[in-house]
């Protein structure tokens, strides 16, 4: 794999030429041929692994130099035997030197359990990899101009336990700005590219409880993975002004029923409340006019 940076319209890009074969994964009739003869060990079952569904590695979209980001990817297998897989994760970014900086994670042995179905299909989830690794603290946005470029990405690297990797998969990132109140819109729009019309900057951990999720071990409400955009367009029913005040007493329930939870407590509370709403404005009827100015963008003090 060979890496190289180009300047487009001004834009640094970075690009990963990768050789076919590294992603190309064996296409079920190759893994049958494959399989070792009757009798041998499962360990010594040919590599037969492939990207399950879910495609990309999980990862942060925006993230800041220096951070640790937890990441995952799931792993199918094209044989109903269960098969040995080495796999490592990288995090890459350019400098503003132009530098090119990889950190690697530890590579894992990992046994996928083999696929059930009849033939195998290989890309069912059957076995999740993850890891932890630090940006290195030098890493540094690129200039953009036009479309948003990526200033660096996180990838998995797989292959079979002994020998070299034959498939990648990559997941894109961009480096945001402080996560705190003063930047919390900048990086949402940074993680979704771009902000939905009409749509206010929404705080899933409200503000103005802010201090007892940090008392739980949150650092910052201001994080953009805990920031959505909720339609604010005048009188659409559901929509954020509507709704902010009920959103925010369903927190206030919480804490008077649990008031020393834990961030783990806290967020699974989050993701559970998450279905009650409709954040979307629902598209404009084709041929209504109106007399009155566009509303404003709003942001959220939720």
């Amino acid at each position: 794999m060979s890496i190289s940076a180009t300047v487009k319209k001004g834009v640094i890009v970075l690009t990963a030429a990768v050789s076919a074969a590294a992603l190309t994964v064996a296409s079920p009739a190759a893994a049958v041929s494959a399989q070792p003869a009757a009798g041998a060990q499962s360990a010594a079952a040919a590599y037969t692994v492939s990207p399950g569904s879910s495609v990309n590695v999980n990862a942060r979209v925006v993230v800041l130099p220096g951070m640790t980001v937890s990441l995952s990817i799931a792993l199918g297998n094209y044989s109903a035997t269960p098969s040995q897989a080495r796999v490592r994760f990288r995090a890459k970014c350019i400098t503003k030197d132009i530098d090119f900086l990889t950190a690697w994670s530890d590579p894992q042995i990992v046994t996928v359990p083999g696929d059930p179905a009849n033939p195998p299909k290989g890309g069912k989830d059957l076995k999740t990899v993850s890891a932890s690794i630090t940006l290195p603290a030098t890493c540094a946005p690129q200039p953009d101009q036009g479309s948003i470029t990526h200033d660096g990405d996180f990838a998995a690297e797989m292959g079979p336990a002994a020998g070299a990797a034959t498939g990648l998969k990559q997941s894109l990132y961009w480096i945001g700005k402080p996560f705190t109140k003063a930047y919390y819109k900048d990086n949402l729009i940074l993680q979704t590219h771009g902000q939905p019309a009409e749509s206010a900057a929404h705080h899933t951990l409200p503000q103005k409880v802010e201090a007892k999720f940090n008392k739980a071990g949150i650092p910052t409400i201001h994080d953009p993975i805990y920031l959505r955009w909720w339609c604010s367009r005048p009188g659409v029913p559901g929509n954020h002004p509507s709704k902010a005040a009920e959103y925010n007493a369903l927190w206030d329930t919480f804490f008077a029923q649990k008031p020393n939870p834990t961030a783990a407590e806290v967020l699974s509370y989050r993701a559970s409340i998450q279905g009650r709403y409709t954040y979307t404005c629902p598209p404009k009827t084709i041929g209504a006019t109106s007399s009155r100015p566009a509303p404003q963008l709003v942001t959220s003090g939720s």
